[in-house]
């Protein structure tokens, strides 16, 4: 049996050209789409109870990264008029602060500053990214594109300590507000049906993570927060990037998590690893191309030229 799911992020009208969010008369022709040619299923339902889901029809899941405030504000009244399931999986620390992701983070503050340079003067730090140029004459430096993926790859504590580095130098840049849901939010997505999922607690790539207490940490305190705040334990959790290994598939489980999403761009052939489910991640993109990758056609073609 194949499930299509389908992995969103941000839906509204906003201009961010790092960042562009799905535009709401998008995300709802896509759903009408979906309630139209599938039966689409809450995944964590599907997949606690399969003979429940009996359908002529293919199967599809609705799915959200992170945890945006426009997920309740525009996404999810599409949702209910269309009366179409989904889960949230959010970055539990991102709700506590209500600020976005650092990856979001580091792209706004490094391509807004006004300041000349930053230094990061650690030990860990490779000699090249000690004294970076920001403002340089063709732009954004090249060394400054270097710091987010550099920072992927680094121990929590590391790239914990290099976040506030950069944030404490480019202080010229406000933190975004307000771009967060906040728990009030997520219990009323809880309240109206929604499924509430982990995305991690501070959005690291786990695989990249040595420590293997890093990175139970991860998954225990944001499924504690969950727990805290909404009073269910989350069985699902996303995996952020996508970043996975066999650490973390066998990590999670006994901290509850039965289910594991991964960003893979195909569909999910069920029953297979209940711990590396694919997603298909939809952007904002005209509607003819939107569509191939709705089939599956666009994303197969694709991978055969880039392989």
């Amino acid at each position: 049996m194949v499930i299509k799911n389908f992995l969103f992020h941000r839906v509204n009208d906003e201009t961010d050209a790092m960042w562009p969010p799905m535009k709401p008369a998008l995300f709802s022709r896509i759903i009408e789409y979906l309630v139209r040619k599938y039966t689409v299923v809450p995944l964590e339902h599907f997949l606690e109870s399969p003979s429940s889901f009996k359908s002529a029809k293919e199967l599809a899941t609705v799915l959200f990264d992170d945890g945006y405030k426009d997920n309740i504000e525009f996404a999810v009244p599409i949702l209910q008029k269309n009366q179409c399931s989904a889960s949230f999986y959010i970055v539990t620390d991102c709700i506590d602060k209500n600020i976005p992701t650092w990856t979001y983070l580091i792209d706004n503050v490094l391509q807004t500053t006004r300041k000349k340079k930053i230094e990061l003067e650690y030990d860990f730090v490779p000699e090249k990214l000690k004294s970076i140029q920001l403002q340089v004459s063709q732009g954004y430096g090249a060394l400054a594109k270097e710091i987010k993926p550099w920072m992927k790859k680094l121990s929590n504590t590391n790239r914990l300590k290099i976040a506030e580095s950069i944030l404490s130098q480019c202080n010229d840049v406000q933190l975004p507000k307000n771009k967060m849901m906040n728990w009030d939010d997520i219990r009323q997505m809880g309240t109206d049906g929604f499924i509430i999922g982990s995305h991690s607690h501070t959005h690291p790539m786990l695989a990249s993570l040595e420590d293997e207490k890093e990175i139970v940490d991860e998954l225990r305190i944001s499924a504690l927060r969950i727990k805290q705040e909404t009073g269910k334990i989350p069985l699902t959790i996303s995996y952020p990037i996508g970043s996975f290994d066999e650490r973390i598939t066998r990590l999670a489980k006994p901290e509850g998590y039965k289910y594991g999403l991964a960003v893979e761009q195909r569909f999910y052939n069920y029953p297979s690893d209940n711990m590396a489910i694919p997603r298909v991640e939809l952007y904002q993109e005209p509607w003819w191309k939107v569509q191939l990758h709705l089939k599956g056609n666009y994303w197969n073609r694709t991978r055969r030229i880039i392989r």
